[in-house]
């Protein structure tokens, strides 16, 4: 999206829109991974 400068992309179901993806969603689900992800390493650090 950032190379092509794309801000939003349609979401298709063969030739109908179903919905839109937002820049802001994917940085929002990248960060929400990336927080899992830090959960998951801090409790293995503490032994949980």
């Amino acid at each position: 999206m950032t190379k092509g400068r794309f801000r939003h992309v349609p979401v298709m179901d063969g030739d109908t829109v179903i919905g839109l993806v937002s820049l802001g969603d994917v940085v929002k689900a990248q960060l929400s991974e990336l927080e899992m992800e830090k959960e998951a390493l801090e409790g293995m650090i503490m032994g949980h």
